[in-house]
This record gives C-alpha cells, structure tokens and sequence, in this order.
C-alpha cells in the first residue's frame, strides 16, 4: 500500500494557559519564601506523623500558598484583561513581611475541614486581598461570597477526626509578599498541579532607580 503523502497532523502543544481548552480553573495567591515553605513542610510532618495524621491528605510542600482570591472556571481568553484589572489596584501597594504563626482547625477546633497555620500580620495581606478583588470585579468576574480569612492550608480533612495541633508554632518563619500571583489549578489523582500564569508585583513604596 502507496503511504499517505499528506503531512501528519501537528501534535497539540500545551502552553501555560493549557491546550485546546477554552477554559481554566484559576485562583490568587500568595507563595511562601522557601525558609517559610520548609518550616511549614515540617510542621505538617510532624502532624502527619501523630495522632490523626493519616486522615489528612496534607498538601505537598511545593504547592504551600496563601489563597486570596478564588476564581473557579474563567474563559482562558480573559486572563490577559483580568491581570491588567487587577495589576491596577495592586501596583499602588507596598511590599511587605509575613510570618506564619500556630497551627489549628478550620473553620472550627470541633469540626475541621482544613488544617491550618495563620499568618500575621492580617492587615496588609487584608489589604491585598480587598485590592484584588476589586480589580477582579473590575475584570467583570463575581465578588467572593465568603469574607477573606487569612490562612495557609497544610491538609484537607478526610474524616470527623483531625490531628493534634501540638506541632511547635512556627516562630520566625518569615517570608516577604512581593507581588501576587494568578494561578491555573489543575485536578489530579496525585493532587493539585499549580502553574503561575501571571505575576503582578507590588510596587508601591520602592524607591526609584538612580
């Protein structure tokens, strides 16, 4: 048999706002300095390893962050107007320092869904937050439902039972909040997959070049 002499067709490449999908699963964050990312990983060890540990399916280390804005399925053609909206409202704001604090149940010690370790202090990541969704409803998505509370999620809770919080609290642990990050979210048998699409820096407060 003569072989077909029209090219084969080209495989599809995947870039970072994925393939031939028209949409994607998005969400804001912040990302942890690597000191701070460490010390949470260890926290959440030493949790796994007690009590309670196995019924929590605790977030892998590389996929540690701050979540302030949460978008769900958005059109992958609106993240390039979606990050100018928000980069307006974020640009104007400082930099500045956070340090993750004790760990606990959330949204209660009785009947957790998550655990968690806060991060202090609330007021400028409180501000972060208010900026970015401003600028997302600006980009003409919803507002969140739910108010801001601000916490980094160490594991998800499988069962009614939650580990002991007696993990030493994470004292020092401080890393510097630069810039925000969108993220696309992509659901997986071995767990979320995080892929930074847009970095939109703080920039209020710097001094100009010379």
């Amino acid at each position: 048999m003569a072989a077909d002499p029209r090219p084969a067709p080209a495989e599809p490449k995947e870039g970072l706002l994925g393939d031939a999908d028209t949409t994607l699963r998005a969400f804001f964050a912040v990302e942890l300095g690597e000191p701070a990312r460490r010390t949470a990983a260890e926290v959440a060890r030493q949790l796994h390893s007690g009590p309670g540990g196995d019924d929590v399916r605790w977030v892998r280390s590389e996929s540690l962050h701050v979540t302030l804005h949460f978008l769900g399925q958005i059109p992958r053609e609106r993240v390039p107007s979606l990050a100018q909206c928000v980069g307006e409202e974020v640009a104007p704001l400082s930099p500045f320092r956070l340090e993750l604090d004790g760990v606990r149940g959330f949204p209660s010690p009785r009947r957790p869904r998550v655990v968690v370790m806060d991060v202090s202090p609330r007021a400028p990541l409180e501000g972060l937050a208010r900026a970015v969704e401003r600028g997302v409803v600006a980009a003409g998505f919803e507002p969140e439902a739910r108010p801001f509370r601000a916490h980094l999620t160490l594991g998800r809770v499988r069962g009614r039972r939650a580990p002991s919080a007696g993990a030493p609290p994470a004292l020092g642990a401080n890393f510097d909040v630069t810039e925000t990050v969108l993220f696309r979210s992509e659901l997986r048998p071995s767990g979320s997959r995080y892929t930074a699409l847009e970095r939109i820096r703080l920039e209020g407060g710097l001094e100009s070049p010379p």
